[in-house]
């Protein structure tokens, strides 16, 4: 039989069980659950929504991505620039 519980109550349940999930999982299992609700909470976006969220991130990089995903020559290079600054910077 299940109790029921106010709402302050059931909120705490739901915070207690991603904690016990979320100690549970590997560092790759994390990844690709992160990966899921951000693509999907990103798919919820416009255009405009998610250039300002990448935009937010750094400044440079939606034109990096745009220039990498329609196939503008050098860009896979300034991809892999991009990449290697952020790590130095790490």
């Amino acid at each position: 039989m299940i109790k029921e519980l106010t709402h302050d109550q059931f909120t705490e349940l739901k915070k207690e069980f991603v904690d016990f999930k979320i100690n549970e999982m590997s560092r790759e299992q994390m990844a690709d659950w992160i990966s899921t609700v951000y693509l999907s909470e990103l798919d919820k976006c416009t255009e405009d929504e998610v250039k300002e969220e990448i935009d937010y991130y750094d400044d440079n990089l939606y034109e990096i991505l745009e220039d990498y995903v329609t196939d503008t020559v050098g860009s896979y290079t300034a991809l892999q620039e991009f990449i290697h600054d952020r790590r130095e910077q790490w």
